[in-house]
């Protein structure tokens, strides 16, 4: 329960406030088209650009997935946010306030502390930082870290003490809520508690929307355990859902088209350092399936970069699985053995290591080379193994036709026939491979389900073709059969009735139902013939005759009921009259309609 006052106005405000040509194009690349822009859909895998965007109207649609809305249902599908929290993040990124209810939820008032609580730690330690003879100053400075790359990400120092953090922030905020914070950890013996990070160099964790949620420390002590530590799970941190610097490397992954993926926090620093500002980390973790979606949604090409140890090597196989069942375009650079980009950079230059990564191995390439499956001297086993290895990879890759490419390239490494090889999955792809809401829109933007003559209607109103007055004014109760439509349309006319032109901003905020922005947004931004009043009024009175036609078929069905229960005779013939006024109705349009109709 959120405690913002999200009503119709603000609603409004922000959506004419928002850019959303500003917003999609940070997940994939738009080009002008005429009035509108088009690109690659950012919600499913495709290859010639479906995807379509006009800032006039504040609306996007992707002709080919189904997906479709304004900018707020837009960052809901992308950052997969609650709808309170696409409002609160475009809100805050484009300047609208939103007014907050008297009373908050306790929940929501605990995440807002938290959050204060975690600002206030991070300032703290950046200005620990900042005080001159610090062990991480010192740290930065022997392995040619520039101040200003440390300023950018805002790194600090926590102090070699038990308590300095908990007496700074003591004062303002409870210890309960700096221990769920990740920021105390409790003492064993069960009274008070200390700093969680002591004497260590640390490296803010952000959210997408830039809010520091938590922190990665790296120890000082060189005898110190564990070189690094993590803040702990809390209901603002979940470290699996989180890839490290992503708030800021959006910009430079849209306009390079590509992910960098590292292991850690040096790994990340290392490729800034080389330019290479298009970089995320997942945190010294496997790569989660959750990281790999969120990869996906980033409409980007996904090169990894981790350690050419054994370790490194081996996260790397294990990444490709999830990789793969995103439908993501991977490859891996090459690292020389036990080193990390780190060491290539300090060894090599940052040219060599942008030269690394700028000339990756395609995925199936990398496993040939690691995996080895026709080595010499192996026997007929071992290359049973070293082939299920490559197969348990390619069995994640979704679409069929790809899966049996991929296992083609590894039957002509292996000189085995490929029916030997080919192994079909016992279960159907992930729900998520299909993008959001893609089977949902399919469903409701089906022609077959809506009436083509509904559907041309609705077409001319979402287009503000001129004639909005003529057709709202001309509608009634049961004008429409399709239960989207008759959403759709009472939305529209929820506005003023003689308005010539949708105002999409304003009156989007109506529906609710997905499925229903979806048409709309399909209808506004699809082209199509131009109307005129002819066809208007033409395609008005086949939608009233249809009416006329259902009412008839109805109130037949209950003169045969009232006959058959020997109703009094009274009773059926006032049901016979309104038949017959029903029947004289629809013989009058009959009359009048002139040119050729449109099909149901």
């Amino acid at each position: 329960m959120t405690d913002l006052d999200i009503n119709d106005s603000v609603l409004a405000q922000l959506r004419s406030a928002a850019d959303i040509v500003e917003v999609v194009g940070e997940h994939t690349r738009l080009r002008k088209a005429g009035r509108s822009w088009k690109g690659l859909c950012p919600f499913h895998k495709e290859r010639t650009p479906s995807f379509t965007v006009d800032r006039d109207k504040g609306l996007y649609h992707c002709f080919g997935c189904g997906a479709g809305g304004d900018v707020i249902h837009f960052v809901r599908q992308a950052d997969r946010l609650d709808f309170p929290e696409a409002v609160e993040a475009l809100a805050e990124r484009f300047g609208v306030p939103i007014p907050r209810r008297a009373s908050r939820g306790p929940r929501d008032e605990r995440r807002e502390k938290i959050l204060e609580a975690l600002r206030a730690a991070h300032q703290f330690y950046v200005g620990e930082l900042a005080r001159p003879g610090n062990r991480a100053a010192a740290y930065l400075e022997e392995r040619a870290v520039p101040a200003d790359l440390g300023h950018r990400l805002a790194l600090g120092y926590a102090p070699d003490a038990w308590e300095s953090l908990a007496r700074a922030l003591g004062p303002a905020f409870p210890e309960s809520l700096l221990i769920e914070a990740g920021l105390l950890q409790p003492r064993a013996e069960g009274r008070g508690a200390y700093d969680r990070f002591r004497d260590r160099l640390l490296f803010p964790v952000r959210d997408e929307r830039g809010r520091v949620v938590g922190f990665g420390g790296r120890v000082l002590a060189p005898d110190a355990e564990p070189k690094y530590l993590n803040s702990p799970e809390s209901p603002v941190f979940a470290k699996k859902r989180i890839l490290f610097g992503l708030s800021d490397a959006r910009e430079a992954i849209r306009r390079r088209e590509r992910v960098i993926v590292v292991e850690g926090y040096f790994d990340h620093l290392a490729l800034l350092l080389a330019g290479v500002d298009e970089t995320v980390a997942s945190m010294g973790t496997a790569l989660t399936p959750e990281q790999a979606e969120k990869l996906r949604r980033l409409g980007a090409d996904v090169v990894l970069c981790y350690d050419g140890d054994t370790a490194g090597r081996g996260a790397v196989k294990a990444a490709l699985p999830h990789l793969l069942a995103q439908g993501l375009t991977v490859s891996v650079a090459s690292m020389p053995a036990d080193e990390d980009p780190y060491d290539v950079l300090r060894r090599e230059g940052a040219a060599s290591l942008r030269s690394r990564i700028d000339s990756p191995a395609r995925y199936l390439q990398w496993l040939f080379q690691e995996v080895d499956p026709s080595g010499p001297g192996i026997d007929s086993e071992e290359k049973k193994g070293r082939c299920r290895q490559i197969l348990d990879v390619l069995k994640a890759i979704p679409d069929q036709i790809l899966r049996y490419e991929e296992v083609r390239k590894l039957s002509a490494e292996v000189a085995i026939p490929v029916d030997v090889l080919w192994e079909r999955p016992s279960a159907p792809p992930p729900e998520a491979l299909t993008g959001a809401g893609t089977r949902r829109n399919e469903a409701v933007l089906s022609s077959r389900e809506i009436p083509a003559l509904e559907r041309r209607i609705l077409q001319i109103l979402a287009g503000s073709g001129g004639y909005n007055s003529l057709i709202l004014g001309t509608l009634r109760e049961g004008s429409f059969t399709h239960p989207g439509v008759r959403r759709v349309v009472a939305a529209i006319g929820k506005a003023d009735p003689s308005a010539e032109a949708i105002d999409f901003r304003r009156q989007i905020a109506h529906l609710k139902e997905e499925g229903d922005i979806a048409l709309l947004s399909r209808l506004a931004l699809e082209e199509g013939p131009e109307p005129t009043e002819s066809e208007v009024l033409r395609l008005l009175q086949r939608l009233e005759g249809l009416a006329l036609d259902r009412e008839s078929t109805a109130l037949q069905g209950q003169i045969d009921r009232a006959q058959a229960a020997e109703k009094p005779q009274s009773e059926i013939d006032e049901l016979l009259t309104r038949k017959q006024e029903l029947k004289r109705k629809s013989a009058g349009i009959t009359k009048s309609r002139k040119g050729k109709d449109i099909g149901d």
